[in-house]
């Protein structure tokens, strides 16, 4: 796995430093790191796009300062995991405001880094069990599985009914469950796969989720009624 990473930072010798931290972490590890460098708050927003792991961000920049650079990523990426870097620990006890997981103090020692990072990268396994990758628009986007109620097949498109909207990603039903890899997604019918965690409804011939109502296919009953049947039971 190659964890992206962006440091946003105004001073060239402290970004080297912790392109040189990470250097460490990735001899000792085998973590492999890919560092984009962002000089200031406002080249990093100006600029942002939802492909980072990790966003390493220092407090005590020029122009926008990273508290108001961290409030303008989170209006464009809720999940991304940002860590302060900074001098002054007062500022850094701000980042719950942001959801910042960490800070780290400077100057910047690769131990401690290590130690922050560590908690960081168990983060980031955690989501990739929670979490699959779906392209759409031409960006990646993480989508929590848990939020999937249900998926379906528009023409060459599998389209991801979620709590929060409709996401449609170029592919094929296969692909597409081999990419959820869980228990809980179940075919109804050949071309829908639905969340038993969203089932509101069982009939003989149909599903209820949410307000919608999806046809259970004849080939489709019995594994599907045996699966919804397990599932009860397990949640008794």
């Amino acid at each position: 796995m190659t964890v992206k990473v962006a440091i946003v930072e105004d001073q060239e010798q402290a970004r080297s430093h912790m392109k040189e931290c990470l250097d460490y972490i990735t001899e000792k590890e085998g973590t492999q790191f890919a560092v984009t460098e962002f000089e200031n708050g406002l080249e990093f927003v100006s600029e942002y796009k939802a492909v980072y792991d990790i966003v390493l961000m220092d407090i005590e920049m020029p122009g926008m300062d990273g508290m108001a650079a961290a409030e303008a990523l989170r209006l464009m990426d809720e999940s991304v995991i940002l860590i302060f870097v900074t001098s002054m620990a007062q500022y850094a006890i701000q980042g719950y405001a942001v959801d910042a997981l960490d800070y780290i103090l400077k100057p910047v020692n690769k131990y401690s880094f290590a130690i922050k990072m560590k908690r960081a990268l168990g983060r980031i396994t955690k989501r990739t069990e929670e979490y699959i990758s779906v392209k759409c628009d031409g960006e990646i986007r993480q989508l929590e599985m848990a939020a999937i109620r249900y998926l379906d097949i528009d023409g060459h498109y599998i389209v991801y009914h979620t709590l929060s909207g409709d996401i449609a990603e170029y592919g094929t039903l296969k692909e597409a469950c081999s990419k959820l890899n869980s228990a809980y997604f179940v075919n109804v019918n050949r071309s829908c796969v639905v969340n038993l965690n969203h089932v509101n409804a069982v009939s003989r011939d149909c599903v209820t989720v949410g307000e919608v109502r999806l046809d259970i296919s004849r080939p489709q009953r019995k594994n599907f009624l045996a699966a919804m049947s397990v599932f009860m039971g397990k949640n008794r």
